[in-house]
């Protein structure tokens, strides 16, 4: 599917780039709000530490999650291009710092740096594929099928070969000599969060999680997940289709 992060901006030079013509810079403490749905916005946003969740809730109060940012990342362009209020909200999920951009900065940015303005667009498109995936998700496949779809996204997106990974790694697979090929993601993600972003309840998601343990395709401990062979997996959604 996708051969590097959906949205994280690695190039240093240009987030050094992004940080010398921000409007403001600020610090938002854990589970407080960057901005609330249907808020009219100014800015657009750059989270240089920290992790932000960007979700949307129906009047019922069901919250679905769209997408979980780490640092590097892009973020609120929407409402920020359109005009509209915004269809989303966004929350730090731990201490998160962002980088604030107005119009007068993106001008400026379009001017002198074309280069950082192509990565915004290259990550805002990788977003709404991101989006028509999870469509896809929510309109034609069962449970297991969605975690599987989403599963394979975050492994192409965010893992690392274990056998690659420092022995002091947080994220290191502890069942390494089982899997000497597998990856493990650089993101940790709960079940809630999974059940949040393709619509199911957590315990539908942990039960499922569970019978692709069995199958052996995917290691989960704690919040560590590490799939011994990625190819099984895209293969598991090849015989589900």
């Amino acid at each position: 599917m996708f051969n590097r992060s959906l949205w994280v901006v690695e190039d240093k030079k240009v987030q050094e780039k992004l940080i010398k013509y921000a409007n403001c810079t600020r610090v938002f403490p854990e589970g407080s709000f960057i901005y609330q749905q249907e808020d009219e916005r100014k800015y657009m946003y750059f989270l240089t530490d920290g992790r932000i969740r960007v979700s949307v809730a129906s009047h019922d109060g069901t919250e679905k999650t769209l997408a979980i940012h780490e640092p590097g990342s892009f973020f609120g362009e929407t409402a920020f291009f359109d005009r509209f209020p915004s269809f989303t909200c966004a929350q730090a999920l731990k201490q998160s710092t962002v980088l604030c951009f107005g119009d007068d900065e993106i001008t400026l940015l379009m001017k002198e740096q074309p280069d950082v303005i192509y990565h915004m667009f290259d990550s805002l498109g990788r977003k709404i594929r991101l989006l028509a995936f999870q469509v896809e998700y929510l309109s034609f496949m069962n449970i297991e099928e969605r975690i599987v779809a989403l599963l394979v996204t975050l492994f192409d997106s965010f893992s690392s070969e274990c056998s690659k990974l420092p022995s002091t790694s947080k994220n290191k697979c502890n069942s390494i000599g089982d899997c000497p090929n597998g990856h493990c993601l650089k993101l940790t993600i709960t079940d809630q969060e999974i059940g949040e972003m393709i619509g199911a309840r957590r315990e539908a998601v942990t039960k499922a999680i569970t019978n692709l343990k069995k199958q052996n395709l995917i290691n989960k401990q704690k919040r560590m997940l590490c799939c011994p062979d990625l190819s099984a997996l895209n293969q598991f959604l090849t015989r589900s289709t």
